[in-house]
């Protein structure tokens, strides 16, 4: 899969403000939401995948095997987090301690990835469209 170690950039995005907004957070988490533009990376080592989220505040690295779950943290809660891999398909479930579920779906081409992205409080979906740097 060519699309394995590159480093794709957010090219455009449709519904995020709606998204970003329909979770209700405090006018300072939105914003900071609403500016934030990650470039991000897969790299498959294996059986074990590992998903770097590179942005103006660092990176994030994840490491996981497809289809098992482990515990992080987002934006300073803690969450569950699972990613499954299926061959350029990639959906990661982030579940919140209190109750609330985000789901980014992702699918890689050669020369994009789609992104989609909705959680159990909306029942719309945001897109991203990222391109290879």
């Amino acid at each position: 899969m060519s699309f394995y170690g590159k480093v794709f950039a957010l090219e455009s995005q449709e519904n995020y403000e709606e998204f970003v907004k329909s979770m209700g957070l405090p006018e300072e988490k939105t914003k900071s939401l609403l500016e934030y533009k990650p470039s991000q990376k897969i790299e498959k080592n294996g059986d074990e995948y590992t998903f770097t989220v590179y942005s103006k505040n660092g990176e994030k690295v994840y490491k996981s095997k497809s289809g098992e779950e482990f515990a992080d943290t987002f934006k300073d809660l803690p969450v569950k987090i699972i990613f499954t891999v299926d061959g350029n398909k990639v959906t990661q479930i982030i579940k919140f301690d209190i109750g609330f579920t985000l789901t980014i779906k992702k699918e890689y081409f050669d020369d994009k990835f789609i992104e989609e992205i909705s959680h159990s409080l909306w029942d719309g979906v945001a897109r991203k469209v990222y391109k290879p740097l």
